[in-house]
């Protein structure tokens, strides 16, 4: 079945994924700044957003190679949260598809372990896990609230995240577990720190999530930079900024293939 993209804008081709529970449409103003210089292809995950829902879907190899089919040659990939999970395993499996890598609000892992503390405790996921269970439109708020609390502008952010939610098929609880169990299980910090394209970490000072102080630990070749008072979703918060440091990191390469 194949996955619901729509494509703006006019420039290099730049595809974005978004986060668990979310849809293409979260990216909103923050596409609309980035489409005026690329062409974005805005992807609906499986059970997301307008893309159907088939078991299996969110199964990584199943996932990369349906995003394979549907996507350009090559591009820039932006990937938030889950999305960045996602855009490591695409570009882990296929090198030559990838001609830059932004994680945004993204880590190789989401929970810690000895010798990660960059993320969060197992239990909070675990949390989330049972609380879909019982009240899954509960465990959705929850989610929200623990990506915006104690960011700037967190109000309006989690207002925009509302928003966009309801403008859009509520997401298959199938998908939500799935998503959920990536978030849980993967590990990617060997396969991130293989890789051969220019990566580009973005983060938030105040993301709960994923503390900051996680660019320290990314392999060396990793370019990182955060954006003060931001949290889990600084595309919503801070779009103009967050859009411009991504072009400043996107252009060089530009400037360098056509001169």
């Amino acid at each position: 079945m194949p996955l619901n993209i729509t494509v703006i804008g006019t420039g290099p081709d730049m595809v974005l994924l978004h986060g668990w529970s979310m849809h293409s449409g979260i990216w909103h103003t923050f596409a609309d700044v980035l489409a005026t210089q690329f062409t974005l292809h805005l992807v609906d995950l499986p059970g997301h957003g307008h893309s159907e829902w088939q078991p299996g879907g969110l199964a990584m190899d199943v996932l990369v190679s349906q995003l394979a089919e549907q996507l350009p040659q090559k591009a820039i990939y932006i990937g938030w949260s889950l999305g960045g999970l996602i855009s490591i395993a695409l570009a882990t499996h296929h090198p030559e598809r990838v001609k830059q890598l932004v994680l945004l609000a993204a880590t190789p892992k989401f929970v810690q372990s000895a010798g990660w503390p960059h993320s969060v405790e197992g239990k909070v996921f675990k949390q989330f896990a049972d609380n879909l269970q019982a009240d899954q439109e509960q465990a959705l708020q929850r989610f929200l609230i623990l990506q915006t609390r104690g960011a700037k502008h967190s109000r309006e952010t989690i207002q925009e995240l509302n928003t966009q939610l309801a403008l859009a098929p509520t997401p298959h609880p199938q998908a939500l577990v799935a998503g959920l169990d990536l978030l849980i299980k993967t590990d990617y910090r060997t396969e991130l720190a293989a890789l051969t394209c220019p990566i580009f970490s973005l983060l938030g000072t105040r993301d709960t999530l994923i503390p900051s102080a996680m660019l320290q630990a990314l392999p060396e070749q990793i370019a990182g930079l955060s954006i003060d008072g931001a949290g889990h979703a600084p595309f919503i918060s801070h779009p103009e900024l967050c859009a411009r440091m991504i072009t400043d990191f996107a252009k060089p390469d530009e400037a360098q293939r056509h001169g």
